[in-house]
């Protein structure tokens, strides 16, 4: 069984995450290999990560590619090396020792599998996540207090892509991130693909993940690009109808009106772009990779 785990850096330094993060990976109760794509990194990540962490398979680049287009770096050095399983995730993460071993239990080799997200000392649900949480909270309820245990997986909607474990036959059928999403949007736009190659998303409770952030990574930067990312999602979505994707656009304008229609010239002046994008996203096969 090959894992391959992929972690896209820059500036990993700040606050030990880059120890912590391959530290957990160190200790897993299942071997993995480790890949690192560091994203021109200035804080001295460049130079630390080599230096410490020898058994990393080290992948410098020489600009910000972003998290997506960086992830897929690494997914195209898994599948050149025949892995079996890819994992996705973030600098800021920290896996429990079990939980590779863990998503190995349920994984059935087609379905993305992500581990229960905490915040960053482990205290909480991570709250992003607790909006993934929202279509089988009841049931999770239920089986929490009248059986005493959870299931060994629930079927759930979208999940943060801080922490993914791919089977290969899924890459193989979906593919890598869309270039167009540079940071924010990719793992929303990744989802709409999955739903429209009939593939699932899939907690483990008993598989956990740290995930040291408040809300978001860089929240000023996502707040300045919320209607940019939820728009293209929108539009490259594959699997809308025309009327579908009218539909979705005019809620967001009764919601955001003068932010949608300062983003919506986006949208229109690469509309080919868009297209082109769509129909690449209904293939099946390894694209953008």
């Amino acid at each position: 069984m090959k894992i391959y785990v992929i972690i896209v850096t820059f500036n990993a330094m700040r606050n030990s995450w880059i120890d912590r993060c391959i530290s957990s990976l160190r200790v897993s109760t299942v071997p993995v290999e480790i890949i690192i794509v560091d994203n021109d990194s200035i804080d001295g990540t460049r130079e630390y990560v080599p230096a410490n962490f020898p058994e990393v398979i080290w992948m410098p680049q020489e600009k910000n590619l972003g998290f997506g287009q960086g992830n897929n770096v690494g997914i195209r050095y898994a599948l050149d090396h025949r892995a079996d399983y890819v994992l996705l995730l973030n600098q800021d993460a920290f896996l429990q020792p079990t939980a590779v071993e863990e998503m190995l239990k349920v994984s059935d080799g087609r379905n993305l599998v992500s581990p229960l997200h905490l915040n960053g000392d482990g205290t909480r649900i991570d709250k992003m996540f607790r909006e993934s949480l929202k279509s089988v909270d009841n049931q999770l309820f239920d089986d929490l207090l009248i059986k005493g245990a959870t299931q060994p997986a629930y079927q759930v909607g979208e999940v943060c892509a801080a922490c993914w474990f791919m089977p290969i036959d899924l890459i193989k059928k979906v593919g890598g991130f869309n270039p167009i999403f540079h940071q924010y949007g990719e793992d929303n736009n990744y989802y709409t693909r999955l739903v429209y190659h009939q593939r699932q998303v899939l907690i483990v409770p008993k598989a956990k993940v740290w995930h040291d952030r408040a809300v978001h990574g860089n929240q000023k930067l996502f707040l300045t690009k919320e209607i940019w990312i939820r728009l293209m999602v929108i539009a490259c979505d594959p699997g809308l109808t025309s009327m579908k994707r009218i539909r979705k656009y005019v809620l967001l304008v009764m919601q955001r009106p003068k932010a949608v229609l300062s983003n919506f010239l986006y949208v229109a002046s690469h509309y080919n772009r868009v297209i082109k994008s769509r129909n690449i996203e209904r293939r099946v096969g390894p694209t953008w990779l």
